[in-house]
């Protein structure tokens, strides 16, 4: 069962206990609540382990914002943790709203990764403040998986937009000077909807201001200079795509030399 559907099923459920209910079946509502927060946080520490093992090889495309919201949920579920019984807290609540609000920022509010199925459910009208609060955990938990899930992807495709990395740089001379070739598996998806920025080309760690152009190729694209010097290089660019919601930047940074 993918998350979407269990959100559902999770939302049936508590439809159904959303009346008067005795002790026990509270009970049993809170201990699945409770299971099912722990099957979504086990989701969340993958995605947050394919995240680190992406921006360890491409530092450009960490998202500083990510860690900052990922402390702020940690610490608000200790928070609920500590109030079952103050489901009530406006502050709690304060902090769940903006929180969810900031993570449909980082997932550029794309509707694949929102959580928008739990709005269909008002969960402060559910009877207990344990199962309020549960719900609430859940809501968050899978928020913040998404928000991982969406910054480690390679390539992005969803609402019909699709997104794609560079993968490698190649070098080589041609008659008017060098040529950088970029290759990219899905470099021929959506080209007239792609834009190549190049923000920076250092050399030996200092940057160096050259004129270029860009072409398309076969593969993805070729950036051509009248001439490069020898040595170590890095590039440092961004794949724009624009779309109804705005523009979508993906940083890239590769690594090239010149013999």
């Amino acid at each position: 069962m993918n998350i979407k559907n269990y959100i559902l099923f999770i939302i049936l459920i508590l439809s159904f206990f959303s009346c008067k209910k005795n002790q026990i079946e509270i009970d049993e509502l809170n201990s699945f609540l409770q299971t099912n927060y722990e099957f979504n946080n086990r989701v969340l520490n993958k995605h947050k382990a394919t995240y680190y093992n992406l921006i360890s090889d491409n530092p450009s495309r960490k998202i500083e914002k990510i860690n900052e919201l990922d402390s702020i949920f940690i610490n608000l579920i200790f928070e609920i943790e500590k109030s079952k019984k103050k489901s009530s807290n406006k502050l709690i609540l304060s902090k769940s709203k903006e929180l969810l609000q900031k993570l449909t920022k980082i997932v550029n509010n794309r509707k694949d990764y929102l959580t928008t199925e739990y709005d269909k459910l008002d969960y402060l009208k559910l009877e207990s403040d344990e199962v309020r609060l549960n719900y609430l955990k859940n809501k968050l938990v899978i928020s913040m998986s998404y928000a991982f899930e969406y910054a480690s992807l390679k390539t992005i495709s969803c609402d019909g937009l699709i997104l794609v990395e560079i993968d490698s740089i190649m070098s080589s001379k041609y008659k008017k000077g060098v040529k950088l070739t970029l290759t990219s598996k899905n470099g021929q998806i959506d080209r007239e909807n792609r834009h190549i920025l190049i923000n920076n080309l250092i050399l030996n760690g200092k940057e160096s201001k050259l004129k270029y152009k860009i072409e398309d190729n076969y593969s993805f694209a070729d950036i051509k200079f009248d001439s490069l010097k020898k040595g170590t290089y890095h590039l440092n660019g961004t794949l724009r795509y624009y779309e109804r919601e705005g523009k979508i930047d993906i940083p890239f940074e590769k690594k090239f030399s010149i013999e």
